[in-house]
């Protein structure tokens, strides 16, 4: 299944530059089997970041979520089978955040699903690819959030870009780059314009399902 929109019928809002109100550092999150956790270091990054990643921002990023590596705010546990793999986050305290269901096969679609009553999502979330079979095609994925769609695009391999789209127009509100050669990721976020949850959990099966970014 996949969305009835295109990135292409949003074209993207020019003049308009990212300014992440949040960092977070996902740690062992590409491709893992067990667990894996979610380190939020807004705040504590001194680099500023001047609308892409450079190598003192992403190291920067590191040494801070180094410093609160015992302190994740949420963490995922895995499980699953050669089709799909599920995965359960959940916060500091113990409790489910959420739960994604996440494909490998290319005419499926992903979902996070949330508790009753969340104040993350009133509804499940559901991520599909969009477009057709082309190369810069398959590697857009769609979800929609309270009537909103949103798009991550993947065609510049080591970075992805999060998109809103409002008034048939879309602008970038996030951005997750691969660090160093282990399974990293630092995901820089506009808190203003999407709740976290939805947008590391949406990052998570970029990092772990059918077109898996390049980390």
């Amino acid at each position: 299944m996949s969305h009835p929109f295109h990135p292409e019928d949003f074209p993207v809002k020019e003049g308009v530059v990212l300014k992440p109100t949040r960092v977070f550092y996902l740690k062992g999150c590409i491709h893992f089997k067990t667990t894996a956790q979610i380190l939020d270091i807004s705040g504590h990054v001194r680099q500023p970041f001047n609308g892409d990643f450079n190598h003192a921002f992403l190291d920067d990023a590191e040494q801070a979520a180094r410093k609160q590596a015992d302190s994740p705010s949420y963490e995922i546990k895995s499980s699953g089978n050669m089709m799909r793999t599920l995965k359960t986050i959940t916060d500091g305290s113990g409790s489910k955040v959420c739960d994604l269901n996440i494909t490998f096969v290319s005419f499926g679609s992903s979902t996070v699903r949330f508790p009753p009553g969340s104040e993350h999502s009133r509804h499940e979330v559901e991520m599909c690819p969009v477009g057709g079979s082309g190369n810069d095609d398959s590697k857009h994925e769609a979800f929609v959030r309270h009537s909103i769609p949103y798009f991550w695009d993947m065609t510049r391999g080591r970075v992805a870009i999060l998109y809103k789209c409002l008034n048939q127009q879309r602008v970038e509100i996030g951005r997750v780059a691969g660090y160093g050669f282990d399974k990293d990721v630092v995901l820089v976020l506009n808190g203003e314009e999407l709740d976290d949850v939805v947008a590391i959990s949406t990052c998570i099966i970029l990092l772990n399902g059918r077109d898996a970014m390049d980390a």
